[in-house]
């Protein structure tokens, strides 16, 4: 019998109670959160590329450097530009993936309505972070259109432009986040995809 049922497919597994259509929030289910998953992807690509550019660069300047005795003069700055885009590139991806560094033992003890209503002021603090950077990145970069940098001749608010790409993901992300636990709140249960 086990055998035959490892050969039916899912759905004639799977009682009809849970093949009910999916709610709204269901993770895998919403168009916002493929559209969100494409772009997370395109961002981990670009990262990649970006961070394998820093490694070749940086052997080419230590190659340059030690064996041809002649720096390269815009490694450097490279390096420090796409690393800047690394950076604020990872953090709505770290965001997405829960990866960033925090200490859940506290949270792990509440009841699990405060741990809903922990969630949620959290989200809405990265919202809160996701704007700010936004806007005061655009502030800033208003003042660098009018520079360049040194060795690459590339206008500053173009390596600053990261900020606000990042910025705009992770707000997005949290917004998407808020939505689903205040629809978690609101239906009392902590499960994600619960139904508003």
């Amino acid at each position: 019998m086990r055998r035959r049922e490892a050969e039916m497919p899912l759905a004639a597994v799977v009682s009809p109670r849970t093949r009910a259509s999916p709610p709204f929030f269901s993770r895998e289910n919403t168009m916002l959160d493929k559209l969100l998953g494409l772009v997370n992807r395109a961002f981990e690509i670009l990262i990649f590329i970006l961070f394998l550019l820093i490694v070749i660069v940086g052997g080419m300047q230590v190659f340059n450097r030690f064996i041809l005795n002649h720096s390269l003069s815009w490694s450097e700055e490279f390096m420090v530009y796409a690393n800047i885009w690394v950076v604020f590139l990872a953090v709505p991806v770290a965001y997405n993936r829960g990866a960033h560094v925090g200490m859940n033992l506290f949270v792990k003890g509440l009841p699990p309505k405060a741990q809903l209503v922990l969630t949620l002021t959290m989200d809405i603090l990265w919202v809160g972070l996701a704007i700010a950077i936004v806007v005061y990145t655009s502030v800033v970069m208003g003042v660098a259109s009018k520079q360049t940098s040194p060795a690459l001749g590339l206008r500053m608010d173009r390596a600053y432009l990261s900020l606000v790409v990042g910025g705009v993901y992770l707000g997005l992300v949290a917004l998407r986040r808020v939505a689903a636990s205040a629809c978690q709140l609101r239906a009392g249960t902590m499960t994600r995809g619960a139904a508003c």
